[in-house]
């Protein structure tokens, strides 16, 4: 029988960088090389810089966020600085997916309706970022 294992708060974050940094990188891919279906030069290029600031955020946050997991794993669940690591990655992870999905949505569909959410998704990476602070300084305190 095996022996049990601590599940952590932060284990849902190892498995959605793998899929943001596996995302990020086609996406990156596909801005540089696969939107020649777009006629007009000048929608092209604008298309490609919308798409590079999508990936750059998701790229950035994609490590941070398997360092979150990594983190988690190896912590207990007693540690008080878990709750604003766990803060951090909700709020990395929503931020991702409004500010990357939503532009990656807009530029591949011309669905633009939830556009105005993007500046929410900006917030959210600002936020999680904001979110570290107190762990910083609950992990100095032991």
């Amino acid at each position: 029988m095996r022996p049990a294992q601590k599940t952590s708060r932060l284990s849902w974050a190892l498995p959605l960088a793998a899929i943001y940094g596996l995302v990020g990188v086609g996406m990156a891919a596909y801005a540089s090389h696969g939107l020649g279906f777009m006629a007009d030069a000048a929608q092209r290029e604008a298309a490609r810089t919308s798409l590079h600031s999508a990936v750059q955020m998701q790229l950035v946050h994609a490590p941070v966020l398997l360092a979150l997991g990594l983190w988690g794993h190896g912590q207990g669940a007693g540690q008080r600085s878990n709750w604003a690591f766990c803060l951090a990655a909700v709020l990395f992870a929503l931020g991702v997916l409004l500010f990357s999905g939503l532009i990656y949505l807009r530029v591949l569909t011309g669905f633009a309706a939830l556009s105005p959410l993007v500046p929410v998704g900006g917030m959210a990476l600002m936020a999680g970022w904001a979110a570290l602070l107190p762990a910083a300084f609950l992990l100095r305190k032991g």
